[in-house]
């Protein structure tokens, strides 16, 4: 059945301007100028669209990519940059696909053949197939990975190909990734934000889905980690690529780790949970090799796991992939593929590599010195970072050989660590212009393979990248890729389970860092909360909309409650009293916006945003954007001159702020991560309520009113007093009310009575029938409490005119607490020698739309 033709006017207007360069080949129009066949659906839904409905389409991708959050961080300068989607996709034949893939299946093969080889029999280094510097000199080689057991004998279970087009239509493997690959997820999320910004046009065409191939590479993990555990391994959130490390394992259902999740016991990998350690044998690698071990290698601090590389020789751990297995992906190996396929294979190598000339042997080594000016002269073993790089950063030399003299000496002195490339003329794609009509750029185009029990298995969809320069802008563009079926195609969604899940209502496998970042995440949460409520009570009381009075002792009050939670230095609350409001009103406009000091609020937002991103997978879509508005708020401090105005700002965090307890209250399911996030904030609460009494009621020459109101009002209860009493605030009225009154939320007995709750059923906590210690010390502080008497408590002061038994029960209080954080840090987020291990293995001890 023939395509569906555009009609001429519309598809006229669509590819106005539309002129391929001469000498490439354009995907979109063929050699007799018109639109090639397999586009001919695509182009009449987007030439009926409008221009208006086309860029409607494109700001939904935009939008829904900042929803997603969809970033990565830059190689140079390591900041956080938004991703980019033209929702125009690249279409692909089903016979040229076919094509591709028994290509692709074949050099898959044979790279996993060469890691096994490199690092086994070195059979091709023997017999002189292989120059021997192409592995020795290249430092990605890793001597300690000799003998390594790979399962069923496949070191590169995911490998990734950056391809293009030659001006004759054939394709060019312009590089091999074997290390660890990035850009799979970004092409998962391409994918779900193509198909929902326009969902006509993707259901109208008869494409494969993506959904397929992650199963079956789901299942052959499953397959290899029997009844164990696999984790995803990550550097952190400051990774190139952590956005998909995330969203992976959050698709797949294994947990995200770093290094300090894991252990080493016996040469086996245990991951630290709450419970103890659990036996890991899958780890999918997403650190390089050389950060894995740094028993063994040269790891970055901070990265590996000590003993990684013995359990991985034992075949006591499955890693994907193999470490060491970057050293496939050097430039140099290109120009000897052929004669590898040959000699491992016994085939014909079915998918060229891109022209290249290895400097490592006399002959291409003058080759290159005579035509440097027409090749891309770089690094051979250089590691590059190619997730967003587009067809003009695959064609650059390296800046520090362009000159010819400079390169001959290169070459003289280490010939073999480079490598000539030569120049590509890729083929031209369609891209959606901001004005919504098309326009031809050079692409090149990244897919991934995936080792299945069936043998290796192409995703059928990729990542094309368009390269800023390419474009004329600083950012580098990226679309999906929409391979077409001539069958039909079963519909497949990604939300399905990937495997037969087993009924479970307890997260006791919860790793013991991320049990550490929620119950920081809610530190910090409530630490935030507690300063914004503070400095806005202090801007109101600055702007006289609420006075206590006496203005020397009014600003000696404020001072006192900055210091006492940690805001303010005590010598420089000196300083900004003696020298009078002014001085204190500029102090706390220091401490509230100022990014560079370690009091501010904004830096307590940044630690908000930085513990948050740790355990984005555990926080739902609605909760990470709340998060995202708060964090965001103090980059508006450019919007406020005044007092109002700062006042205004910290409303909308309150109110931000009431959202994302609202939603981690009401939706987050109550297992031992919540728990520990509510531990968190409730700790942070009681410090808070503690510091701030001391201040104001301990001392019983401050029992003024208006000093009893701002009490009120930093505990949220004045709303409460008033309706109870009706009359001034008293002591003994305001004690009962913040500090015993378990009724109410913001109280200290309120704190005490929800974390002996959540301690009473925290594993680790039933010691053989006996309390723990962290449950005795919650009872001892809780009971003092009840129990307290707060006319007692009022009344009874020192010649000094302080509060001594308050203080007393305060102080006991505030370093309970400080003994309940070491208890819960050393019980569930540090492992060391002689904590119970438990696990599947040991238990002793010792220590639609795609």
């Amino acid at each position: 059945m023939s395509e569906p033709q555009p009609t001429s006017d519309a598809l006229a207007n669509l590819l106005a301007g539309y002129q391929p360069p001469a000498g490439t080949y354009d995907e979109l129009i063929g050699p007799d100028g018109r639109p090639r066949p397999h586009w001919h659906a695509l182009l009449k839904d987007f030439a009926g669209m409008g221009i208006n409905q086309r860029r409607t389409a494109g700001s939904t991708a935009e939008g829904l990519l900042r929803e997603h959050d969809v970033a990565y961080v830059a190689a140079e300068g390591g900041s956080r940059r938004p991703w980019h989607l033209d929702v125009f996709p690249l279409v692909i034949a089903p016979e040229d696909w076919q094509k591709l893939e028994a290509g692709l299946i074949q050099r898959a093969k044979l790279l996993n053949a060469v890691v096994g080889d490199i690092y086994g029999d070195q059979d091709l280094l023997k017999s002189g197939t292989l120059p021997a510097p192409v592995v020795f000199a290249n430092p990605y080689y890793i001597p300690h990975c000799h003998a390594y057991k790979a399962a069923d004998d496949v070191f590169l279970q995911f490998q990734a190909f950056d391809l293009a087009r030659a001006p004759d239509g054939s394709w060019w493997v312009l590089s091999q990734r074997t290390e660890s690959p990035a850009g799979i997820g970004y092409t998962l999320e391409n994918r779900i934000v193509t198909s929902r910004s326009i969902p006509d046009q993707f259901n109208a065409n008869n494409l494969h889905r993506l959904a397929g191939f992650f199963r079956s590479f789901s299942e052959q993990l499953a397959r290899i980690s029997d009844q164990h555990l696999a984790v995803v391994l990550t550097g952190g959130p400051d990774e190139q690529d952590y956005f998909e490390h995330a969203l992976i394992g959050r698709y797949l259902g294994y947990p995200v780790v770093e290094s300090a999740d894991l252990t080493v016991r016996d040469n086996r990998v245990f991951l630290k949970t709450l419970e103890g350690l659990e036996r890991v044998d899958v780890i999918i690698r997403r650190i390089d090799s050389d950060s894995s071990d740094p028993l063994e290698l040269r790891s970055v601090p901070g990265h590996g796991i000590a003993g990684l590389l013995q359990a991985a020789r034992s075949g006591n751990v499955m890693m994907a992939n193999a470490i060491g297995s970057g050293v496939a992906c050097s430039e140099a190996l290109l120009s000897f593929m052929p004669g590898l396929c040959k000699r491992l294979l016994g085939e014909e190598l079915a998918l060229p590599s891109i022209a290249s000339w290895w400097c490592g042997q006399p002959k291409e080594r003058e080759f290159v010195l005579n035509n440097a000016q027409r090749l891309s002269v770089r690094h051979a073993f250089a590691r590059r970072s190619l997730l967003t790089a587009g067809a003009f950063e695959f064609g650059e030399t390296d800046p520090a050989l362009a000159d010819p003299a400079l390169l001959k000496d290169r070459l003289a002195l280490r010939p073999y660590d480079y490598v000539g490339v030569e120049h590509i003329r890729p083929s031209t794609v369609p891209c959606l212009t901001a004005d919504g009509m098309l326009k031809p750029v050079p692409m090149v185009m990244r897919v991934y393979l995936a080792a299945t029990e069936s043998g290796y298995q192409l995703l059928p969809g990729g990542l094309v990248k368009v390269s800023g320069k390419d474009l004329g802008t600083e950012s580098h563009l990226s679309k999906d890729i929409w391979v077409l079926s001539n069958r039909e195609i079963e519909r497949e969604t990604l939300i399905q389970p990937l495997r037969a899940a087993t009924l479970k209502r307890s997260d006791r496998d919860l790793p013991s860092k991320t049990a550490d970042d929620l119950f920081w995440l809610g530190r910090y949460l409530e630490r935030a909360d507690g300063g914004v409520r503070l400095y806005r009570n202090l801007f109101l009381r600055l702007a006289g909309e609420a006075s206590l009075g006496n203005v020397p002792v009014a600003l000696n009050i404020l001072t006192s409650l900055l210091v006492s939670q940690g805001r303010l230095s005590p010598s420089r609350a000196r300083r900004a009293l003696a020298a009078g409001s002014r001085a204190v009103e500029h102090e706390i406009w220091n401490i509230l916006f100022d990014p560079d000091s370690p009091d501010s609020l904004a830096q307590v937002l940044r630690n908000v945003a930085r513990t948050a991103d740790h355990v984005r997978e555990r926080l739902s879509p609605d909760t990470w954007r709340i998060i995202e508005r708060l964090t965001s708020v103090p980059n508006l401090r450019w919007r406020v001159h005044t007092v109002s105005d700062a006042v205004s700002v910290l409303n909308d965090l309150v109110e931000a702020q009431s959202a994302v307890n609202g939603l981690i209250h009401e939706n987050m399911t109550r297992g031992y991560g919540w728990r520990l996030l509510d531990m968190g904030r409730r700790i942070e609460r009681a410090r808070y309520i503690i510091r701030v009494m001391r201040e104001l009621i301990v001392r019983a020459d401050r029992d003024h009113p208006g000093v009893l109101g701002l009490q009120l009002e930093l505990a949220d209860s004045l709303i409460t007093y008033r309706s109870r009493y009706r009359a001034e605030p008293q002591i003994p009225a305001v004690l009962d009310l913040v500090l015993a009154d378990e009724s109410n939320p913001r109280s200290l007995s309120f704190q005490l009575a929800t974390m002996r709750g959540h301690m009473e059923v925290m594993p680790l906590e039933d010691i053989h029938g006996h309390l723990s210690r962290a449950q005795k010390l919650l009872i001892s502080m809780h009971t003092e409490v009840l129990l307290a008497d707060v006319d007692k408590l009022a009344n009874t002061t020192s010649r000094s005119g302080n509060r001594t038994h308050l203080n007393r029960v305060l102080n006991r209080c505030e370093k309970g607490i400080e003994n309940l954080t070491d208890l819960i840090t050393q019980t569930y987020f540090s492992h060391s020698v002689g904590h119970r291990v438990t696990g599947n293995v040991i238990r002793e001890n010792a220590d639609d739309a795609v």
